[in-house]
């Protein structure tokens, strides 16, 4: 890899997505059908944000099982890191370790395109 390899080589493209207003329950399940970890939260076409597995268990183990019927977007993070896909891995890594985020979304021209994840990195460096 070269230290300007760009996020699009390694990120997984079009993930998996939750729309806003489905469920938390929802939101499980679908991660548990395309065997992911994060999945971007859209309304509509427009990223409203980010929920993570851990989201999800942090979620039902504070407000128990009643949580599954909310919708998503009252517990995603709603301010997710976001990188163009040109940006450099070395630099999508160091925003990763900045704000403590194990994934990013890869938005091209206001669209996502992909996501970035900490299993992509530890594949790029397992790789080398």
């Amino acid at each position: 890899m070269r230290k300007t390899t760009p996020v699009s080589e390694h990120m997984s493209r079009l993930p998996a997505e939750i729309d806003c207003r489905e469920t938390v329950s929802t939101a499980m399940q679908r991660m548990r059908e395309h065997a992911v970890r994060h999945l971007p939260v859209m309304d509509g076409p427009r990223i409203s944000g980010l929920v993570s597995r851990q989201d999800l268990l942090d979620a039902w183990l504070k407000h128990g099982t009643g949580v599954g019927a909310w919708p998503v977007g009252d517990i995603c993070t709603h301010d997710p890191l976001q990188v163009s896909p040109v940006t450099a891995i070395p630099d999508v890594a160091r925003r990763m370790v900045e704000r403590d985020m194990t994934s990013t979304l890869v938005v091209d021209e206001g669209m996502l395109v992909g996501i970035f994840t900490s299993v992509d990195a530890l594949r790029l460096l397992a790789s080398l």
